[in-house]
């Protein structure tokens, strides 16, 4: 069965006249008859009747018509998708990002994603740094947004967001926005700072605003969920630094103070395998190459 004497069939089914659905078909009518004669011998069924004057279908032609006409505008939508994926406008981009992303730019940037290439579908991964950087390596994510990732020849990286680091203290601790003076008076303090493991540059940077103000910090407590900090914190366990867009999210009871004079960053950094073939990876990095 070819997809040919489908077509030929429908337009007969149309017509109901074998002169005219030839001429329509741009085809002699004696090609036309055979091909139709040769689908009826390969279903063994008469899809017409046919007589001098009239030529009606059958019940099962009028069956076959009705599921060869899906059949056919599935093959045109399937066509069309896949020009669509051949250009990277319909398809898929697996994102990884780490939580505060999701309160920052990230919904910004795929609103735009969106508006644009409207048949590129997102799956979305809440996910430590490091976990992101496997998901690349192994080609189990296309894209990942992450904090202070290490160069790398075979990722490309661009930054993406960049926000001051915030002082997170019990709200009932004895420094305030009013009498705080710098970094130095948390000398005797104990942090809850992230994981080494997590991220080396995002642990040495951090590591680095008590260095830069003489004194290295007592660390009590390492996690890699800007959510976990915040519970110790509000349970009088230690103390840290957050990026400020975790001011807006959090119910706990501690107290924010913006750094706004240390040199240190909050960045998330956008990360992928250079090697990806997806293109829609790469319709989405040109938007954001154009957006940030």
């Amino acid at each position: 069965m070819e997809l040919r004497q489908l077509k030929y069939f429908l337009v007969l089914a149309e017509e109901l006249h074998f002169g005219k659905a030839a001429e329509k078909l741009f085809i002699v009518q004696p090609a036309l008859t055979r091909q139709i004669q040769l689908l009826e011998e390969e279903l063994g069924i008469s899809l017409f009747k046919r007589n001098k004057r009239s030529v009606q279908l059958t019940v099962s032609g009028e069956y076959f018509s009705h599921e060869v006409k899906g059949i056919i505008e599935q093959l045109e939508m399937v066509k069309n998708r896949t020009r669509l994926v051949e250009d990277g406008e319909k398809g898929e981009v697996r994102i990884g990002y780490v939580g505060s992303c999701i309160h920052t730019f990230l919904p910004d940037i795929l609103s735009g994603l969106h508006e644009k290439y409207p048949h590129i579908q997102t799956y979305l991964n809440e996910m430590t740094s490091s976990s992101q950087i496997l998901g690349i390596q192994n080609g189990e994510l296309d894209i990942a947004f992450l904090r202070n990732p290490a160069p790398n020849h075979h990722f490309g990286q661009q930054m993406v967001f960049s926000e001051t680091f915030s002082l997170v203290v019990p709200d009932n601790h004895f420094i305030t926005g009013s009498n705080f003076e710098g970094i130095h008076q948390l000398a005797n303090e104990d942090f809850i700072l992230p994981t080494r493991m997590d991220g080396e540059i995002y642990y040495q940077l951090q590591l680095s605003i008590c260095e830069n103000a003489g004194f290295s910090p007592k660390i009590a407590h390492e996690t890699v969920h800007g959510h976990t900090v915040l519970k110790l914190i509000d349970h009088q366990l230690g103390i840290t630094f957050l990026p400020t867009s975790f001011r807006s999210v959090t119910n706990a009871n501690v107290r924010f103070i913006e750094l706004k004079n240390i040199p240190q960053r909050a960045e998330i950094t956008a990360l992928w395998d250079k090697k990806n073939p997806n293109p829609s990876l790469h319709r989405f990095l040109g938007l954001i190459q154009n957006t940030f």
